[in-house]
């Protein structure tokens, strides 16, 4: 009888969220949690206000999810989301019905007619819907005892006071740019609400406050990568780039992917030559080692854990289907590789990255190079991402 891991889960069954004191639907009472317990924050580094522009949400927040925690229990999960993002590598997604913090440690934003330095006027954001009617973004005002700056697409469902800014829900990423005071007058943003109300998920990313809208387009157009770059991207500068493009660290690779985007229509060639092609032999390789983590003798699944790690990302798409096994075992190892190899489950960090640079580009050769990733060339990774892309940018013109 061979050692396994059983995980026993807890599940709990919550009710629909109705109008509950504290939760963003309704007014927070004197003396209600609302804020994190005794200000605790650990790891978060709170945005600092003082610039043309404040970025609330976008690169590396998951420090912040923990502090987004519903504190009348309201159902939604919060997680990063590495695959489909507006600007850089990152995205929050955020299932029914919400997520949200009205105090984060660190938030004191103010909202003014005519900012001076450290006051702000506008909000910015990018959404995304997958399935369901609404969404909504709500920023609580400390100045208030209820949350009062919201915004909503398609279907105000709860019936909460909000601002439409569009009649349908964004199916493809939208970007929404308010007039905070405006709409709501002098405020001081000190929390965020993230609702998807309902469907399968939400998304958000690009989440600013900015001092005039010149500041928060500049902002945008340097996450976009669209701004102009002061130089050609060449020689071992690209290279230590393209190294990032594809790593762990996703500051790193949110910095590599701007630059990539800023000069796209010259790096098709140079992403198209360093495009990794599967090996048969090592696929096949690595399904046995899948295979060999649920072996009887302890020894042999020790060995191919081992030697999986060992084999490094091209063990991973054999590995990422391992964690899912009903066998406790197996899921066991695979999550252990996946976690030394420094994978998230997302599938590997490259491909999205990769077909986005290639997507600006939109040349003929950008074209060739994506309908041969959709076709599956370079393997599953890349297919649907190209695809997508594929989809985009519609059928091709005439060639000159």
């Amino acid at each position: 009888m061979r050692n396994g891991l059983w995980v026993t889960a807890l599940l709990s069954v919550v009710a629909p969220a109705a109008l509950v004191v504290g939760q963003p639907g309704a007014p927070i009472l004197p003396g209600r949690p609302a804020a994190v317990p005794n200000g605790a924050a650990p790891g978060y580094v709170p945005p600092k206000a003082g610039g043309p522009v404040v970025v609330l949400l976008d690169e590396g927040d998951d420090a912040l999810f923990p502090l987004m925690n519903n504190v009348v229990g309201e159902p939604g999960t919060v997680a990063r989301e590495g695959r489909d993002a507006f600007t850089g590598v990152d995205a929050v997604r955020v299932t029914p019905l919400q997520r949200y913090q009205a105090r984060v440690p660190g938030w004191a934003f103010k909202v003014a007619g005519d900012p001076r330095a450290g006051e702000y006027r506008y909000a910015r954001f990018a959404w995304k819907k997958a399935g369901g009617s609404g969404v909504m973004v709500q920023f609580h005002d400390a100045d208030r005892p209820e949350w009062r700056l919201r915004y909503f697409a398609g279907r105000n469902i709860p019936g909460w006071e909000a601002k439409s800014v569009a009649g349908a829900v964004p199916r493809e990423w939208q970007l929404v740019t308010r007039d905070l005071f405006a709409d709501f007058g002098a405020a001081t943003v000190s929390g965020i609400a993230l609702t998807a109300m309902d469907g399968e998920a939400a998304l958000f990313d690009h989440v600013l406050l900015g001092r005039t809208l010149a500041d928060l387009d500049r902002a945008t157009d340097d996450a976009l990568g669209r701004s102009k770059p002061a130089a050609a991207l060449g020689g071992k500068e690209r290279d230590g780039l393209w190294a990032d493009l594809g790593g762990p660290e996703r500051k790193k690779a949110a910095a590599a992917l701007r630059a990539f985007l800023a000069t796209a229509p010259d790096q098709v060639g140079y992403v198209g030559d360093r495009l990794p092609r599967p090996d048969p032999a090592v696929a096949a390789r690595a399904q046995k080692l899948v295979a060999a983590f649920g072996a009887d003798a302890f020894d042999a699944r020790q060995a191919a854990t081992a030697e999986a790690v060992r084999l490094g990302p091209a063990a991973l798409p054999a590995v990422r289907e391992a964690a899912k096994s009903a066998d406790p075992e197996v899921a066991y190892r695979a999550g252990l590789v996946l976690q030394k190899l420094g994978d998230d489950g997302q599938g590997s960090p490259l491909p999205p990255r990769a077909v986005r640079v290639l997507e600006r580009a939109a040349t003929p050769a950008a074209r060739d190079v994506l309908t041969r990733l959709a076709a599956g060339q370079y393997g599953a990774d890349y297919a649907g991402d190209a695809s997508a892309a594929l989809a985009r940018l519609g059928p091709p013109g005439p060639r000159p």
